[in-house]
C-alpha cells in the first residue's frame, strides 16, 4: 500500500475519531521545521494524540512570487507525525477536501466554540 494511501486512511480514521470526541485538538507551537529558512508562516497548528503517537495539523502559508518584487500568498492544509522532542517525522500536504474537513473540524474542537454558541443559544440565563 503505497504513501498516499495511507495518509488518506489516517486521515479518515482521524476525522472519525475527532467527530466522536475520542480525539483531543489543542493549539501548539508549530515545529520549527515547517518554518525554518524558509518565508513560509504558519498561523495554526494544532496537535492531538492517536495510538500514542503525536499528530500536528496546520495551515502553511507560503509565497508564491510572480517576478522577483511581486509575489501573492498562497494557502495549504498539512498533516504531520511528530516525536516526542517536538521534531518533525513525517509531513504530508494533500488538497483533498478530506484533509481540508479534518482541519476544519479540529479547528472548530480546539476553538471551544461549540460551547461558547452554546451559552449564547441558551434561553435560561
Amino acid at each position: 500500500m503505497s504513501i498516499d494511501s495511507k495518509a488518506t486512511q489516517l486521515i479518515q480514521r482521524l476525522t472519525r475519531a475527532t467527530v466522536n470526541d475520542e480525539m483531543k485538538w489543542v493549539r501548539n507551537q508549530a515545529p520549527a521545521y515547517l518554518t525554518s529558512g524558509t518565508d513560509d508562516l504558519v498561523p495554526l497548528y494544532l496537535e492531538g494524540v492517536y495510538k500514542g503517537k503525536k499528530i500536528g495539523l496546520f495551515e502553511k502559508r507560503s509565497k508564491y512570487f510572480h517576478d522577483e518584487f511581486d509575489y501573492s500568498w498562497s494557502v495549504s492544509v498539512g498533516i504531520c507525525i511528530v516525536d516526542l522532542f517536538g521534531h518533525l517525522i513525517w509531513d504530508y500536504y494533500d488538497t483533498t477536501t478530506a484533509l481540508a474537513n479534518l482541519f476544519d473540524r479540529a479547528k472548530e474542537q480546539s476553538s471551544g466554540i461549540d460551547d461558547v454558541l452554546n451559552e449564547l443559544l441558551d434561553d435560561e440565563t
